[in-house]
């Protein structure tokens, strides 16, 4: 699975130069600048064998494991008699140690009335030398280089290998460009390192190890996303396999991409046999609850003028997003997979209300598939669009709502509705055969007849108009045969609010009807014109 944020503006200022920018230093560091830092480290375990230290120091390590009773000291007790000393396993497993490095200098370990002590005290001074020499080992962060200041910026961008590179940057890339945008790039640029920083100085509180990689400063970018982000919906480009498109989802929803890595960090460091480096853990949480902290400083100085601006930014214009739409939802429907397109076409109406193109890709996909929600949606919005002047192609949409499929997704009362819209089309056949349909059910006659009666009597006058004698005198037999007396008439009263599953959609709609209806609170509502 890929997923990649991206930009609706492909203008320079939207490109993430600063993301962009530390993604391709971690790429270079590691495969420039610490390349040979794995020959380095042959060449001081080769030297560490030969010397004649590997005889000394592992048994006296081995002995000062089994005095140890705690899990991490097991493990390597287990790894020592696990892996033969010419692998070089061991003196690295030794070597990651250091609080029994630290009894060596002290000379605890070897002591000087040993007769080996002098040749083995120059032995690990250059095999010390020797790794010391590594680009990584000159650049990364422990306690006894924490007065080098300048190690709290570089440690962040080196890393122990590809996996660990990949994981690190598939969240960088998947968070770091909102929160540049949100920002800026200055800003950004300073927050991640400043944020970089402070979760080193986090690791080197809780842990006496070295540390390596980007995860610190990362977590404090996510950090970062969650304050200036929080729930607003931010674009991202998604690929699962042949499955592949865009959609919007909630700046938060990236967060689980965070912990999945972590979870993958977490795996590798399980299947390595130097686990004493581990996962730095300590410096996540703390990068994470700094760039909270670094967010939420910058916002409450800045205001949240420049993360509104990048949100809108992302945000397209409303005719660039519907053309992108409209093209994705007629591609998705060529291909026949009409969830997508369903899918889509709902994000389109909802975009452009009243753009019946789109509603009537909407009906058609949704007539499609299975789905009646979707079905039921697209004709009910059909049914509650305003339009001024019938036209030969919503004629056409209004018959395709009389299919029995969707007939039977539609509540009784917009079969009427659908009724009054085919007299005003002058579509009097199909209108009739929606009346007639409920005409012969007692319940439904008994209980909808005040708008049966208006529904034909609206057809009654349009034929009568016309000097249709014969059609009219048809309309006229049924309003005897099942309405002989007016004053009998009863039933429900049509409904003037759009039903509750499409009312979050018609907001600026329902406003405006409400406000209508509240300026006519002094008198009785006016009757419904005919065939609207």
């Amino acid at each position: 699975m890929l997923l990649l944020p991206y930009r609706d503006k492909s203008v320079a200022r939207s490109v993430p130069v600063v993301t962009a920018a530390i993604l391709l230093a971690c790429v270079v560091v590691l495969y420039g600048f610490q390349g040979q830092d794995a020959a380095r480290d042959r060449d001081a375990i080769t030297f560490y064998r030969d010397s004649g230290l590997e005889k000394i120091e592992l048994p006296k390590y081995q002995e000062y494991l089994l005095h140890l009773s705690d899990e991490q000291s097991s493990g390597r007790l287990h790894l020592l008699q696990a892996y033969k000393p010419e692998t070089g396993i061991p003196a690295q497993v030794l070597q990651t140690d250091t609080r029994f490095v630290t009894l060596l200098h002290a000379g605890d370990i070897v002591h000087e009335k040993d007769p080996e002590y002098a040749s083995w005290k120059t032995d690990r001074a250059h095999f010390e030398e020797m790794l010391a020499a590594s680009f990584r080992a000159r650049f990364d962060l422990d306690r006894s280089h924490v007065k080098d200041a300048w190690r709290f910026v570089t440690y962040a961008f080196l890393h122990s290998g590809t996996a660990h590179l990949l994981g690190n940057m598939l969240v960088l890339i998947l968070v770091g460009p909102f929160v540049e945008a949100a920002l800026g790039r200055v800003r950004y640029l300073l927050a991640y390192l400043v944020g970089g920083a402070a979760a080193g100085a986090m690791h080197l509180l809780v842990s006496d190890a070295p540390v390596i990689g980007a995860s610190g400063a990362i977590a404090a970018t996510v950090g970062m996303l969650a304050v200036l982000y929080g729930t607003r919906k931010v674009p991202v480009f998604y690929w699962v396999f042949f499955i592949f498109g865009t959609m919007r989802l909630p700046a938060l929803a990236l967060l689980p991409i965070w912990l999945l890595n972590e979870a993958y960090q977490w795996s590798l460091q399980a299947r390595s046999p130097f686990a004493a480096s581990g996962v730095a853990y300590g410096a996540h949480v703390g990068g994470l609850c700094a760039g909270a902290l670094i967010a939420w400083l910058l916002t409450r100085r800045h205001g949240s003028k420049a993360v509104q601006a990048a949100i809108a930014q992302s945000e397209p214009k409303r005719t660039e997003r519907g053309s992108s739409l409209a093209q994705q939802a007629q591609e998705a429907a060529t291909h026949l997979d009409v969830k997508r397109a369903t899918r889509l076409y709902r994000e389109l109406v909802d975009l452009e209300q009243g753009r019946m193109d789109y509603l009537q890709g909407y009906l058609n996909v949704a007539l499609l598939g299975a789905d009646e929600e979707a079905l039921q949606d697209a004709a009910l919005r059909l049914l509650w669009t305003k339009f001024r002047t019938p036209t030969d192609e919503m004629r056409k949409i209004f018959l395709q709502l009389t299919q029995p499929k969707v007939l039977k997704a539609l509540p009784i009362d917009e079969h009427l509705r659908l009724a009054r819209r085919l007299v005003r089309f002058r579509e009097d056949g199909a209108a009739l055969r929606v009346i007639d349909a409920l005409l012969r059910d007692d319940h439904l006659r008994e209980l909808y007849g005040r708008q049966l009666a208006d529904c034909l009597l609206g057809l009654f006058t349009a034929y009568t108009r016309h000097g249709l004698n014969k059609q009219a005198e048809q309309i006229q037999q049924r309003l005897s045969s099942y309405f002989p007396s007016a004053d009998q008439l009863g039933g429900l009263a049509p409904t003037h609010r759009p039903p509750s599953t499409i009312l979050s959609s018609m907001r600026p709609t329902i406003s405006r009807m409400q406000i209508t209806s509240m300026g006519n609170t002094s008198g009785p509502r006016p009757p419904p014109r005919r065939g609207e």
